[in-house]
């Protein structure tokens, strides 16, 4: 097994734990592989993936582990049977780039957008909904728009019904895991195009698709290098207001309301309320409270430290 096949039974995992609605609490990368600690809110239950195909599932025997043995187990099965090539292992990718508004409705494409880059607490979440012609009738019936445009009681609600509808794949990146990569690529827009790639790639998993649609963030050569570097064949335009886009104000709304939920958490983890945005006042003295409750490593778990607001934070 290769570093790539590697990387797809990682993915496999995060979806898997996803879809069950646990948490991954601690990640990092281990000698030949990678480590995924997951919870249910009862145990924790320690997986290590290798390179070599293995897998260690550790922890206490109950729930958790019999459910991840039994997912790995089935894994391994459908694993030996032939597989056949799809769009993630082409070689082919272009990028377009518009400033203005293209009409793409009626084409089945993939939406992708994201929620939380602007928050200084919270995670990064990247949502990805493919839109079929059917599908686009029901979600206009539906209301569908830029979740900046929703409140969020109407926004989560209107999120369960999108997934009904859709195939979909929503990533939170938690603070910890995005201070971490934001270290290495010391530049949002990368980061941004690593996170929409990989996204990109996880839905293209789930169903066959030649056309993408993202909002405009930066530099189209940052998505475009990521995608070649993962093999993957599709068309991805890159547009100014792409959130205008059916397809892509679904996956808005996808990422939205799971960043509400998981700020959510969070504030019930660390037992304060977590404003929203970055320019609120009251981050700065809700961050003090934190630091000074926990220590100032707390801010590694709840926020994006490279935002100035840290160094107001911690300003003596």
């Amino acid at each position: 097994m290769d570093e790539s096949k590697l990387q797809v039974n990682i993915n496999a995992l995060r979806e898997f734990i996803q879809n069950n609605g646990w948490s991954i609490v601690d990640e990092k990368e281990i000698q030949s592989g990678y480590q995924l600690v997951i919870t249910d809110d009862l145990t924790r239950v320690p997986v290590a993936l290798f390179s070599s195909g293995k897998t260690l599932i550790q922890g206490k025997p109950g729930e958790l582990q019999t459910k991840l043995k039994t997912w790995w187990n089935a894994r391994k099965t459908s694993s030996t049977q032939p597989t056949v090539p799809t769009t993630t292992q082409s070689i082919l990718i272009e990028t377009l780039s518009s400033t203005l508004t293209t009409n793409f409705t009626g084409k089945p494409r993939i939406g992708l957008d994201e929620s939380g880059k602007g928050d200084y607490f919270g995670p990064l979440v990247i949502g990805a909904v493919f839109v079929d012609e059917q599908a686009e009738d029901r979600l206009i019936a539906l209301g569908v728009r830029d979740s900046k445009l929703l409140t969020d009681n109407r926004m989560l609600v209107m999120a369960e019904e999108i997934k009904s509808l859709c195939p979909h794949f929503v990533v939170p990146i938690e603070p910890k895991r995005y201070n971490e990569l934001y270290d290495k690529v010391q530049n949002l827009n990368r980061l941004l195009a690593w996170g929409h790639a990989w996204t990109l790639e996880n839905m293209l998993e789930k169903v066959p698709c030649d056309l993408a649609i993202v909002d405009k963030f930066g530099d189209e050569s940052y998505i475009r290098k990521v995608l070649q570097e993962k093999g993957c064949q599709i068309t991805v335009v890159q547009q100014t207001r792409a959130e205008e886009d059916t397809a892509v104000a679904a996956a808005s709304i996808l990422a939205r309301a799971r960043f509400v939920r998981q700020m959510e958490q969070l504030s019930k983890k660390v037992g304060k309320t977590l404003p929203k945005g970055s320019s609120d006042p009251l981050i700065v003295t809700v961050g003090r409270e934190l630091v000074a409750e926990h220590g100032k490593d707390i801010l590694n778990e709840t926020a994006k430290l490279h935002f100035k607001t840290t160094e107001a934070i911690l300003q003596s």
